[in-house]
């Protein structure tokens, strides 16, 4: 055996990781009963564990060379040129974990995609695509996979990321003549329901997050919003909901208000059509010819057939 020492200890290094790879796997199936963290725990395991064994092996076999300064300013340079893209995304992995950009399961936005993270590799992350041409933030199906290092380019908006919800709006239309104030209760009353639930949560996370990070003053509550418009009189309700609920949350509350708007009789919905009144309606009979003034009628001179 030429190089003995690097072979050994190249086989130990592989080994050593394997090993320590299904000893702290089996560790974390018994100790994280959430799948996420496992998921989690896992893959940061194992990203560690690659980047030490090739960190050994380097070390290993660049004793053999008088000159290690040399041997890994070449290899450097090398493995700069050759393999520029693979290292990107293994940096960006790494400003991934580190950086608490985002994790699996997060919700996310990323060049101009939608979707939920399923997968973080060393070199690509993948997510279920939502949105596209379904409505409602709802999946499409699709798997979209990009590489890490993408992030050093790209802005990454998090959905779920310290924070649980977002807002969303909904806009009811009335007319001029509705009860406005009494539409204004129903929005705001059926969005109290809606929130009832979950609401505290969402004040315990938002305090957190006030304790990270300095943040303008947020209402949490239900708020309705008025604008007049040529046509009608746009109520638009800001609440607060869970970024994968939002389909469900739309259709819920429309139901709802749509049915306590129909039980009140000064309540209109508006649209943007126009509705005309005729006044006077009837037809007026012709005049009889002795009716009409001489100087409007006039004889129209005979055409004789040509020859």
């Amino acid at each position: 055996m030429a190089y003995p020492i690097a072979t050994i200890g190249t086989a130990i290094a592989i080994a050593l990781g394997f090993v320590i790879d299904r000893v702290g796997d089996a560790i974390i199936g018994r100790r994280t009963r959430d799948e996420r963290q496992k998921y989690t725990f896992r893959t940061n395991l194992r990203l560690v564990l690659i980047v030490a064994v090739a960190v050994a092996i380097l070390f290993l076999w660049a004793r053999l060379f008088k000159n290690e300064g040399t041997f890994f300013g070449l290899l450097g340079a090398g493995l700069a040129v050759a393999m520029k893209e693979p290292l990107l995304s293994i940096a960006g992995r790494l400003s991934i974990w580190l950086g608490h950009i985002y994790r699996v399961g997060d919700r996310i936005e990323f060049q101009g995609m939608g979707g939920d993270v399923i997968s973080v590799g060393v070199f690509y992350t993948r997510m279920l695509e939502i949105g596209n041409w379904i409505h409602g933030d709802q999946a499409t199906g699709r798997i979209v996979q990009f590489p890490n290092s993408a992030v050093y380019q790209n802005s990454v908006y998090n959905y779920t990321q310290n924070f649980s919800f977002i807002w969303d709006e909904l806009a009811l239309p009335v007319t001029y003549a509705s009860d406005v104030p009494a539409a204004r209760d129903i929005l705001v009353k059926t969005g109290e329901e809606y929130t009832r639930d979950f609401l505290s949560n969402a004040k315990g996370e938002l305090d957190q997050l006030r304790s990270e990070y300095l943040l303008p003053d947020l209402n949490l509550k239900p708020t309705v919003y008025m604008r007049v418009t040529s046509n009608y009189i746009e109520l638009t309700m800001r609440y607060l909901v869970d970024p994968r609920k939002r389909r469900p949350a739309s259709s819920w509350l429309y139901e709802r208000i749509f049915d306590r708007v129909r039980a009140n009789d000064k309540i209109s919905i508006g649209s943007d059509t126009m509705d005309l009144t005729v006044h006077g309606a009837g037809k007026k009979e012709m005049p009889e010819l002795s009716e009409v003034p001489p100087q409007t009628i006039r004889e129209v001179p005979r055409r004789e057939p040509a020859a």
